[in-house]
């Protein structure tokens, strides 16, 4: 979900991807050919703590001991790179499950300031946790899931992810992310020596979307950098590296943005129309849990 300007809805597509790099993105390779890790064992001599409790989504109440609604940025802010203006009233908790609603509208509410400024053609939800991230020598493991449905197709972008607090940024990983089709993106998002941005990108293709499946990261402390396996449906994905992500503060998003780079590029013909679904799309979460390690 990083506002860089890249083109994500392109990258994915097929090697044409590297026209990426004329906006200072590489790509990398990914772990997806190495052997994959064994479940990862707690760290012998640490308590296990759990951040975020799988009720979170029963109540109301509940919701409120952890969650905050719109995004964690500008003292909480209501738009970011997409097509949508995220409202406390898009968001809802029932039976515990999270359902986020976007809505079009008539005509669209303003422009997002967030670069590529598309037009706000929708009504959004958007929540953070009020717990940050923080991989460090104290909690040098985090354990981060949740099962989600999503409805998907041109025009849709919801995500479960972190980002640096802000304006630090890196770290980002995306543990869910649809980008205006049916392919997850487990992206992992660095930069080089230059300041360009370098993902590291496993895309896993979902027959299903809109029926419930788990994503998951497992986030470890190695050295400087932070390491993370990425699984779905229980299945280990990708390894990645972040790095020099260790010590630096994240926050854990989940949103339904709409629209942006999964409608089109800047400059299509149709960009002013934010081409996507009428009515309402939904973006449900359940069972999502944060736990970590304490080293002392």
């Amino acid at each position: 979900m990083s506002e860089q300007g890249i083109n994500r809805r392109q990258l994915l597509a097929s090697a044409a991807a590297v026209g990426g790099l004329s906006l200072g993105l590489s790509l990398v390779p990914t772990a997806a050919h190495a052997a994959p890790p064994a479940d990862r064992a707690r760290r012998a001599g640490a308590t296990w703590e759990n951040i975020i409790d799988k009720s979170s989504f029963d109540s109301l109440s509940a919701f409120n001991q952890e969650w905050n609604y719109l995004y964690p940025w500008d003292g909480n802010s209501d738009t970011h790179n997409g097509a949508a203006r995220m409202h406390s009233s898009q968001v809802s908790v029932s039976q515990g499950v999270l359902t986020l609603t976007a809505t079009r509208l008539a005509a669209p509410d303003g422009n997002s300031p967030h670069a590529p400024n598309a037009p706000l053609w929708y009504r959004s939800g958007a929540v953070h946790a009020k717990e940050q991230i923080l991989v460090n020598d104290q909690f040098p493991e985090y354990d981060i899931e949740g099962e989600f449905r999503t409805q998907t197709g041109r025009g849709i972008w919801p995500a479960f992810w972190t980002t640096g607090t802000w304006p630090a940024w890196p770290p980002e990983t995306d543990i869910l992310e649809y980008v205006g089709n049916s392919t997850n993106l487990f992206n992992t998002w660095n930069k080089d020596a230059d300041g360009g941005e370098v993902v590291e990108r496993e895309p896993v293709e979902v027959e299903n979307p809109d029926a419930w499946h788990k994503y998951r990261v497992w986030m470890y402390k190695d050295g400087d950098d932070v390491m993370l396996d990425y699984y779905f449906d229980g299945v280990w994905k990708a390894t990645h590296r972040g790095v020099g992500w260790a010590g630096v503060p994240q926050r854990l998003i989940i949103n339904l943005q709409m629209g942006s780079y999964a409608s089109g590029e800047p400059g299509d013909s149709d960009w002013d129309q934010q081409v996507g679904p009428s009515g309402n799309t939904y973006f449900r979460a359940r069972n999502v849990w944060v736990g970590r390690t304490r080293a002392w």
